[in-house]
């Protein structure tokens, strides 16, 4: 099929429909995930990237419907994908080598006192490029390294970059995963939406003991797919578009003030939780006092129920289903460039809370203030007056709606067999209504 709907996006549940061409990779169907049919049935499905033979295009890129299952346990697929990866990677000298020589450079790096730049382009959310360097506020690089998931799995981190601690436990500023294979995972998909750091994918499946070398480590970690020889690309970078704001390098003319807004639609324990959390952080980070403001909006009078229904419009149409009574507005400084640790350690801080800990719809404001002109769309506009040529020039700066509970996208996952039922039940009602109701025992 040439097209799917997205099944989380800002516009709401299964609200935005996308064709199989603008699907650039797998790792861009990853972020996407999960994809579902366009039919109405709304079975899950899997991106088929495009094939060429001599040059010529052989197949179309496409959607594929998955097999169907009685039901679907994202949680349940996630351990299967890691017990399998796992037995895998325990049988290949050949990502047991790769695993070692990328820890080693990094630590040399870290060592030696050298960043480990990274930088890649998100068209569909910026005009800008994000930036980071993996290894700032770094102190130590670990191997297999244990996390736990917001959804009660555990899985191991290949590599992973660790700092001090904010709180009690070191602090994971960056990973590495060491990929086999081509093979669509959920696993990947599922990490990339609950984590908050960048993670690196390095790709070895056609590689051999005597091509991984130390100078294969060093460039590696850069790579791209315009230096590599055969074009394809090996290295990939997935961040959560929470972190978005913290390596995008935007342009000062956006904002005198330089400041930026997190608005967090969440339950009332929840948001009062988190006042306490942040105002914890800016402090545990030495913010001065009153630089970074945190406030309940709460909708008691006309004028509060204003600002909190502005708010609202920013995250998108389903706000209301997390809280229709308050939201918590966190305003603080925009990070000064790839190398200012005080907002690395405060947004990456801040990003795991918000992913891990809590279910919480996350909306920005690139600057206080900047007005909601267009509320259909879901990325920000900024418009800039070009004097002598009389125009105004548009800018597209970064998303509205940056992350929703990945608790949320469990549920909705597991109850696509319910959802399939439904739309099933809804179809032949309209066409049958006197025997909709053994259509549907039908399908159960």
């Amino acid at each position: 099929m040439d097209e799917a709907i997205v099944v989380f996006s800002r516009k709401g549940l299964f609200q935005t429909t996308i064709a199989a061409r603008d699907v650039r990779s797998r790792e861009h169907a990853r972020k996407l995930w999960p994809l579902v049919s366009s039919d109405g049935l709304r079975q899950m499905v899997t991106w088929v990237s495009p094939s060429f033979e001599n040059g010529k295009l052989r197949r179309r890129s496409h959607f594929r419907v998955l097999p169907t299952q009685h039901t679907f346990k994202p949680k349940a697929h996630f351990d299967d994908e890691e017990a399998n990866r796992w037995s895998a990677i325990q049988e290949s000298p050949e990502h047991r080598r790769a695993k070692e020589l990328v820890a080693d450079e990094l630590s040399r790096r870290l060592r030696a006192g050298l960043a480990m730049p990274w930088s890649f382009s998100d068209l569909d959310s910026s005009d800008y490029p994000l930036e980071g360097n993996l290894l700032l506020g770094a102190d130590r690089v670990a191997t297999e390294h244990p996390l736990e998931t917001p959804f009660g799995s555990k899985f191991r981190l290949d590599v992973a970059v660790l700092g001090p601690p904010v709180q009690a436990e070191p602090m994971v500023l960056g990973g590495v995963e060491i990929e086999l294979g081509h093979a669509f995972d959920g696993r990947k998909a599922l990490i990339g939406k609950s984590l908050g750091f960048p993670l690196i994918s390095i790709d070895i499946t056609e590689m051999t003991l005597p091509e991984l070398t130390p100078k294969w480590a060093q460039k590696v970690l850069t790579a791209t797919t315009r230096n590599h020889e055969q074009g394809r690309r090996q290295t990939y970078i997935y961040i959560h578009d929470l972190l978005y704001p913290l390596y995008a390098q935007l342009p000062a003319f956006l904002d005198d003030d330089q400041r930026h807004q997190f608005l967090v639609f969440a339950d009332d324990k929840t948001l009062n939780k988190l006042v306490s959390w942040m105002n914890l952080l800016a402090e545990k980070l030495e913010y001065p006092k009153g630089t970074v403001a945190v406030a309940i909006v709460n909708g008691k009078n006309d004028q509060a129920r204003k600002m909190l229904e502005r708010a609202g419009q920013v995250v998108g149409p389903d706000w209301k289903d997390f809280n229709d009574q308050k939201c918590l507005r966190l305003t603080l400084p925009r990070p000064k460039g790839p190398a200012d640790l005080q907002a690395h350690r405060f947004h990456m801080t801040m990003a795991r809370i918000l992913l891990s800990h809590t279910d919480a719809l996350v909306g920005y404001k690139y600057c206080n203030g900047v007005d909601n002109n267009h509320p259909e769309d879901d990325v920000w506009v900024a418009k800039r007056w070009i004097a002598n040529e009389k125009i105004f020039s548009e800018h597209r700066v970064l998303p509205k709606r940056l992350a929703e509970p990945v608790n949320r996208l469990i549920a909705v996952v597991s109850d696509l067999r319910h959802n399939h039922a439904a739309a099933r039940y809804e179809e032949t009602s309209r066409t049958e209504p006197n025997n909709s109701a053994s259509a549907l025992i039908e399908i159960q």
